[in-house]
């Protein structure tokens, strides 16, 4: 089980106090999931998500990564 969190990095982030307490929340019916945790599955549902929906930014994050990588 990970440690109790206060939520600080959570904050640094920008999330507002609620999103942080649900975070919490969250994470304690997910197995004690660390905030990392929660946060990196969230972003790659988000991305997965919007790369599939919108072809527009799909396009642009392809663009991106070729010349972030070198390829």
């Amino acid at each position: 089980m990970s440690r109790p969190s206060k939520g600080s990095r959570l904050a640094m982030l920008g999330l507002d106090d609620e999103l942080i307490g649900r975070v919490h929340d969250f994470r304690e019916g997910y197995f004690g999931a660390p905030e990392y945790r929660i946060v990196a599955e969230a972003l790659e549902f988000f991305m997965r998500d919007r790369l599939k929906a919108e072809p527009e930014v799909k396009r642009r994050y392809e663009a991106a990564r070729k010349m972030r990588l070198g390829d």
